[in-house]
């Protein structure tokens, strides 16, 4: 077993016995508990809240900022006219809420919004933020999907909503982890979209993973964890409120390096980063962590242990069907993080190699110069502004310079 997975299994444990034991949680923050549109409302920029509906009946709400907060102070109610739309879409365990959390001096969308962006902030099936039709949480069925149905359904309905309010022919699509698989599954399945996409940003691109395949076969072959937790009725990878906010609360709320097992946790996954983590803010990212389906973990597991980004099909043991990125007309940026031990830098570099080879690699680059940047810091660094977006606005501006009439 490799020193990693062992890492996590003992810390897991640890935190495990702390729980029993520990009675007393410190009271969080406000904004843990806060909407999206409450925070972005908070920070001083208007929003929107929208609905995008799947063929397969999820129901996705769509967070929009469309204005910065000097457009919003000057007008009232702000004009998007003519405005360029930026969709961005969150990773595993994510929400909208991961691109407005950090605030105005921080967060990515505010950034954008700031810049003339018209910003808007997705939601794939399955977080808190996103229903069914006919299907409640309960019900197996609800949790019957994979990012195959995020990139298949999730976000060409999100893309179809944006650019049907907006009357605009084409937006630019900001992916995350997560966010990015969705992004390269739908150009696979679904390559008309090609059309309405300018260009992609992928930050952390979680697309090949062998780097984690010990990690992978552990957990889904030794030990098989989700079928384990499904056969004592855990339907999906959820923790109950109660039992989240006392966690959070007590366990990850130390401060302190050597006693915070939340953090020891996530770095020993992530990268170790405690230059950039903010201790205020902690505790709230692990109390807004979302809801995931089984097959999510499941599904990134199968690519790790297969070294292929492939299909779902008949579940980890399988067929292998490759994901078909030849499929992807769209420019390109790829951007690691030089610690990130989940996205590793030379897994994104195997599909920089592929991208380039057809033609669409715009870039692939660093995410910043800190030599510790990990997984998380792409959305939660503690100097996240001045570290990626700041230039990575500038990056964003010439994309659409370049492209945006094509």
């Amino acid at each position: 077993m490799c020193d990693l997975v062992k890492s996590v299994l003992v810390l897991t444990i640890l935190l495990c016995a702390i729980l029993v034991q520990n009675c007393d949680g410190q009271s969080l923050k406000k904004d843990a508990y806060a909407t999206v549109p409450q925070l972005i409302t908070a920070a001083g920029y208007p929003s929107e809240r929208h609905r995008a509906r799947t063929p397969d009946g999820y129901i996705l709400q769509l967070h929009r900022i469309p204005a910065g907060r000097r457009a919003a102070r000057r007008s009232g109610a702000p004009s998007v006219k003519g405005k360029k739309a930026v969709l961005l879409v969150h990773g595993l365990l994510g929400s909208s809420g991961d691109f407005v959390i950090m605030g105005p001096e921080r967060s990515l969308s505010f950034f954008l919004a700031d810049a003339g962006y018209d910003v808007w902030l997705g939601n794939l099936r399955g977080n808190l933020h996103t229903a069914h039709q006919t299907l409640t949480r309960n019900d197996p069925k609800f949790w019957e999907y994979s990012f195959h149905e995020h990139g298949k359904y999730d976000v060409p309905a999100m893309i179809d909503r944006v650019l049907n309010i907006t009357g605009l022919p084409k937006l630019l699509y900001i992916g995350y982890s997560m966010g990015t698989t969705s992004f390269f599954t739908m150009m696979s399945e679904r390559p008309e979209y090609n059309d309405k996409v300018i260009a992609f940003v992928a930050l952390a691109p979680a697309v090949y993973l062998d780097n984690i395949k010990q990690l992978a076969t552990f957990a889904l072959k030794e030990v098989n964890f989700p079928n384990i937790l499904r056969s004592r009725g855990m339907l999906s990878a959820t923790v109950a409120p109660q039992l989240l906010e006392f966690m959070v609360g007590s366990v990850c709320n130390v401060r302190k390096p050597q006693e915070d097992l939340c953090m020891r946790v996530a770095y020993a996954i992530v990268g170790e980063d405690y230059d950039q983590n903010d201790w205020d803010m902690s505790p709230v990212i692990f109390a807004r962590f979302q809801p995931a389906s089984w097959r999510q973990l499941e599904h990134f597991g199968k690519i790790a242990m297969t070294g292929v980004f492939t299909s779902w099909e008949d579940g980890v043991d399988g067929a292998i069907k490759p994901y078909n990125l030849q499929n992807v007309k769209v420019p390109v940026t790829l951007l690691y993080g030089e610690n990130d031990q989940l996205t590793e830098k030379s897994q994104i570099m195997r599909l920089a190699e592929q991208l380039n080879s057809t033609g669409v690699l715009e870039g692939v680059r660093a995410g910043c110069s800190w030599p510790k940047f990990n997984h998380l810091d792409f959305v939660f660094a503690k100097d996240l502004g001045n570290l990626l977006n700041k230039p990575l606005i500038k990056h964003i501006n010439k994309l659409y310079n370049k492209y945006g009439d094509a």
